[in-house]
């Protein structure tokens, strides 16, 4: 059983660590910290991050980075796929793993490899995606 559980939770470190690393691909300047958003369920998932440069306060927005530094968008687009995907399978290996699957989560990265996970079980379905955003803009962001 306890062979069982180190595979799970390797699997699940596994997709951190790939989260981590299309984080970094994506952002294409030196960062100090980002913080994501992931919202997954049944037939949805929604993720969007911040993050901040090592020289201001200001938070970059992850849609902004293509117009911001002219990316080819179909690249940034493949990226951007990749990261739906490892968060849409975090969930599923909560549930593989007989845990109560997460509604949404805030996935905090800084420059040194440092990251923390805080897991929501809030129900967010009857909230809008736009109002459900400004809430967790005014919890974990500092504009």
């Amino acid at each position: 059983m306890n062979e069982m559980r180190n595979m799970e939770t390797k699997k699940m470190e596994e997709l951190y660590g790939q989260i981590a690393d299309l984080l970094n691909q994506m952002i294409p300047e030196e960062w100090s910290r980002i913080l994501l958003y992931s919202e997954v369920r049944e037939g949805m998932s929604q993720v969007y991050f911040y993050y901040y440069r090592t020289s201001q306060d200001k938070p970059i927005y992850s849609l902004d980075i293509v117009d911001i530094y002219n990316i080819d968008k179909q690249n940034f687009k493949n990226f951007d796929h990749k990261l739906y995907d490892c968060f849409e399978r975090l969930w599923e290996e909560f549930k593989i793993q007989g845990q109560e699957p997460w509604t949404h989560l805030t996935f905090f990265l800084d420059s040194t490899g440092k990251m923390k996970i805080d897991y929501s079980y809030e129900d967010v379905s009857e909230i809008s995606p736009v109002e459900q955003q400004e809430k967790w803009e005014a919890k974990y962001l500092s504009l």
